[in-house]
């Protein structure tokens, strides 16, 4: 003791090296995703290079290659504790959704010579009368105290219309939500160029979607209870809070205890009332422009089921995640060239982030039109899911967590995440992915949201909604599907 005392260098590689060991270990507990038999392995290493290092000290002739060995494994659990914490932090920024985004923009034409909302205080401002009507008056609000007098302010009844209203000079400033940019582009394709933004007000709304109740999610066993999540694609890239309509809507039944998920596919033009709508009919997608919750709710009330959680991601997100997991292997039903470039043969495509966007956009060449692509994304999510869940993943850990943190949003818990993530390393269960499609049949009426013309929908097939349905209570209730309702997998059996 004597000896070791007199070497106060050697003292130091033990205070140091047990500070270190006890604050990774910490962390391993804190982050929960290390599973019990990996973390009782890794620790009993630990506890053993920290013996070793206090008694070699002791030694005369071991205590420099203590020293080594103690520096070695001080700068290897601090690179252990840097992926341990990238991992969780990234996770706890995408986890606990719960804001919308909502961009109100005062609109006018290219060609206009007024420069800012100062300009404007004798125009006419055209706003849509119901529809979003709240967030447009916050604008209005804050124009008019801006201005500090009353705007003149005329109503009209749908987006279409409201468009309409600017370009035929009837009003001289419009405002509408953002979230009606894609669908305005529908009908005025040169809109983007042909209309410059004046102003734009900012609302945030708390998205309310039902939670897991805590003391529940504490039980370990309860990871392996059926869940079912959303999945939703919006239309544009940027930040992910900003309400968009969504073009993918993806319903994802999954029950762990069995490996099995279904994936569920709803067409974007699929004619059913919204949540909001009180039973009026609308495109599926509209329900995006009123926030994922109300996608939520008319899901949950198409096929009459609880949906558990959601996903949502954008274009930038998809690229991002696909280029961070070195590329996926995607199936096609198809042999096509998409309207973006790139090619895909019938079978299995190995396609890096563009190409995989390009794969999921595509819809003019199939005869299915939009049916299509809504398969396609399932071969998509299905194909990401085999690559994120394989081991050899672990390789390209770090450039997926960076990928991950501005690509999707979800409002499942950081800890719930943890679990997932601890179980499918600890179980590694081999997952059967099968999908299915809601069909109907393609016809013109009025929508919810642009009542004043007849648009494109998908008329629901009941017995299809039924079906799936049936097929999603199956999976739940830890059966499998019938093998002719099994759709193409991401990879090879």
């Amino acid at each position: 003791m004597k000896h070791l005392l007199s070497k106060k260098i050697g003292l130091v590689f033990i205070i140091v090296q047990f500070l270190f060991t006890v604050g990774f270990a910490g962390l391993a507990l804190y982050v929960d995703m290390i599973p019990t038999k990996y973390l009782l392995a890794v620790s009993l290493v630990l506890i053993f290079i920290m013996l070793y290092t206090f008694f070699s000290q002791m030694s005369k002739r071991m205590y420099v290659l203590g020293r080594v060995l103690s520096g070695i494994f001080c700068v290897l659990m601090l690179i252990g504790a840097g992926y341990l914490w990238q991992g969780y932090s990234t996770l706890d920024n995408m986890a606990e959704a719960n804001v919308k985004v909502d961009e109100i923009s005062a609109i006018v034409m290219a060609d206009d010579a007024a420069q800012t909302i100062d300009d404007v205080g004798d125009y006419s401002f055209g706003i849509i009368s119901e529809i979003g009507r709240e967030y447009t008056d916050s604008m209005i609000a804050s124009i008019q105290t801006d201005l500090g007098k009353t705007i003149q302010v005329t109503e009209y009844k749908d987006i279409i219309s409201l468009v309409d209203s600017l370009y035929n000079k009837t009003a001289g400033v419009i405002i509408f939500n953002e979230a009606y940019r894609e669908t305005i582009k529908e009908k005025y394709e040169e809109f983007d160029t042909q209309t410059r933004v004046l102003g734009q007000h900012q609302v945030e709304t708390v998205v309310n979607v039902e939670e897991d109740d805590d003391e529940t999610e504490e039980k370990e066993d309860e990871i392996k209870k059926p869940i079912i999540v959303y999945l939703s694609g919006i239309d544009v890239y940027g930040s992910l809070a900003k309400t968009s309509r969504s073009d993918v809507n993806i319903i994802a039944a999954i029950n762990p205890e069995t490996g099995q998920i279904l994936l569920v596919n709803t067409p974007r033009d699929y004619y059913v009332p919204l949540s909001i709508s009180k039973g009026m009919g609308d495109k599926l997608t509209h329900a995006g422009i009123y926030g994922v919750d109300v996608s939520i709710k008319t899901l949950e009330m198409l096929y009459d089921i609880d949906i558990d959680y959601y996903v949502r991601v954008n274009f930038s997100g998809l690229k991002n995640i696909v280029d961070a997991l070195g590329g996926v292997r995607v199936y096609s039903d198809y042999t096509f060239t998409s309207d973006w470039g790139p090619s895909f043969t019938k079978g299995y495509n190995n396609v890096n982030g563009e190409q995989a966007l390009a794969f999921c956009r595509e819809r003019h060449h199939f005869g299915a039109g939009d049916n299509q692509r809504g398969i396609n994304h399932q071969h998509m999510v299905a194909a990401i899911f085999d690559k994120a869940t394989s081991p050899k993943i672990i390789t390209k850990f770090s450039k997926l967590m960076k990928s991950l943190e501005d690509s999707f949003e979800t409002n499942m818990k950081t800890k719930k995440i943890t679990r997932y993530v601890k179980f499918q390393m600890d179980e590694t269960p081999d997952w059967n992915i099968e999908s299915v499609s809601a069909t109907g049949t393609g016809g013109k009426t009025h929508t919810y949201s642009m009542p004043s013309q007849r648009s494109y929908v998908m008329y629901p097939d009941e017995n299809s909604i039924k079906e799936i349905h049936d097929d999603i209570q199956t999976i739940l209730d830890g059966g499998k599907l019938k093998s002719d309702k099994k759709g193409k997998k991401s990879k090879d059996n």
